[in-house]
């Protein structure tokens, strides 16, 4: 496992759940990188950009829900862990986020222990999964 500090991007319209769930995260977490983002526009973008090892992101927001932004995230980079969070979910909802590739749903109000032990199991799952350094695809190392 990398013992890089975890990064983590938190996008939720709710300005004071993300200030709790970031200093929450930043403590819990720590050393972790924890960037908040206030809306779901350019999160696909902030992804590529961040190279996060987890996203977590609110199912109901202005614009583009969770369920898109899940979408997108996922087209872009099938690999990447994400995390939805919500108040009031229908099951329909819940199998649709599991079915795009949700690695969990978490209900408002939050468990602060068990947000941080899913996204610590995310963070070893999603280093666990990244190529090392010099492999290809086929995981051998290049020969030369």
């Amino acid at each position: 496992m990398s013992t890089s500090v975890p990064r983590v991007l938190l996008v939720d319209d709710d300005p004071v759940l993300l200030q709790v769930l970031c200093d929450m995260l930043t403590y819990r977490l720590r050393p972790a990188v924890v960037v908040v983002h206030a809306s779901s526009d350019d999160v696909v973008a902030k992804v590529r950009e961040g190279n996060y090892d987890v996203v977590v992101c609110d199912l109901k927001m202005p614009r583009q829900g969770g369920l898109e932004v899940l979408r997108l995230i996922k087209a872009a980079n099938p690999d990447q862990a994400v995390i939805l969070i919500t108040g009031c979910i229908e099951e329909s909802i819940e199998q649709q986020a599991h079915n795009q590739g949700a690695n969990a749903i978490l209900r408002k109000p939050l468990d602060r222990d068990e947000v941080v032990n899913v996204i610590r199991s995310l963070v070893e799952l999603s280093r666990n999964r990244a190529p090392k350094l010099g492999e290809n695809d086929s995981g051998e190392l290049p020969s030369g």
